[in-house]
């Protein structure tokens, strides 16, 4: 059971939303990202199978593992590519996220084996781009990233928040993306019983 200073402490620092009633609260995610580039300097991006936007490779950082764990592991379930880490980019809170708000840990990494894979359910497909001729549907939160990740000499804090335009889409995208997850845990239990 957490403390009522240490709550205190989580709400003051924006770690913790509580909203009007201390009944409800919701704790900030926590999720990482990677910016990895190959010889050419290219940018691997992923095409998500929820939404059909570009995207870079990460997620949640899972229970007992590191920020850095989590990168790699997400790039390699999300790309197939094996990756090490060049250097950390930056942290970035997203207060507009569902759920208190998100902090991310943004890395840069290069590939050192694998190959592009499909295995996982949330890309379709891994295309390198050059930073100057990225995709359209690639959000501005991820063109600042890639920016960054290449601009960049020492770690960067940034707050990113939606414009106006994008929150509704954001909404309606997140709401897409949590029922089509409910219904693949459903249909995944419901074929394991069989």
């Amino acid at each position: 059971m957490i403390s009522l200073c240490a709550l205190a402490s989580l709400r003051e620092n924006n770690l913790i939303n509580c909203g009007s009633s201390q009944t409800h609260c919701t704790m900030t995610t926590h999720s990482v990202g990677m910016v990895i580039t190959n010889e050419q300097g290219h940018v691997a991006l992923i095409l998500r199978e929820d939404v059909r936007f570009w995207a870079l490779p990460g997620g949640s950082v899972e229970p007992g593992e590191t920020w850095e764990q989590a990168a790699v592991r997400e790039a390699k379930e999300e790309t197939g590519y094996d990756v090490v880490i060049e250097r950390f980019v930056g942290e970035y809170w997203r207060p507009q996220y569902p759920n208190g708000g998100d902090l991310l840990r943004l890395y840069r990494g290069r590939v050192v084996g694998g190959a592009p894979s499909l295995r996982g359910w949330e890309a379709v497909e891994v295309r390198w781009f050059p930073p100057d001729c990225l995709p359209w549907r690639l959000s501005p939160f991820a063109r600042e990233h890639i920016r960054d990740a290449i601009t960049a000499a020492s770690p960067v804090h940034r707050e990113q928040r939606l414009p106006w335009r994008w929150q509704c889409i954001f909404v309606l995208l997140w709401n897409i993306r949590r029922v089509r997850y409910a219904l693949r845990s459903i249909t995944s239990r419901s074929i394991a019983t069989k």
